[in-house]
């Protein structure tokens, strides 16, 4: 059985990442959104030094969005909190998107 909150979607949607690494510079790189749901998602392609628990924004298109760091994967892959109160999707959509999926 699935424990997650909110149903995740694989996606490849390019993002704007911001704020400060672990050695508290700051930083703004392009990346990749892997897997969304409306509570997190995972990221690739920050090849900055972060720690969980670091806070970032993430643009993606007009939409921005507060995510706090919550894993870091061998690959470089992020795994992350959303923050704020709406995602970059509606949860209707994810949800959707998801049952699609799952069904094939």
């Amino acid at each position: 059985m699935d424990r997650r909150r909110s149903s995740r979607v694989s996606v490849q949607l390019p993002v704007e990442v911001w704020g400060l690494d672990a050695h508290g510079r700051p930083f703004s790189d392009s990346a990749i959104v892997t897997n969304l749901s409306a509570g997190g998602m995972v990221l690739e392609g920050i090849r900055r030094h972060l720690r969980p628990g670091v806070l970032l924004d993430v643009r993606m298109g007009s939409k921005r969005s507060q995510f706090r760091v919550v894993w870091i994967g061998k690959s470089g892959e992020l795994g992350m909190e959303n923050l704020t109160e709406q995602s970059f999707l509606p949860s209707t959509v994810l949800v959707h998107c998801a049952r699609a999926a799952s069904a094939c």
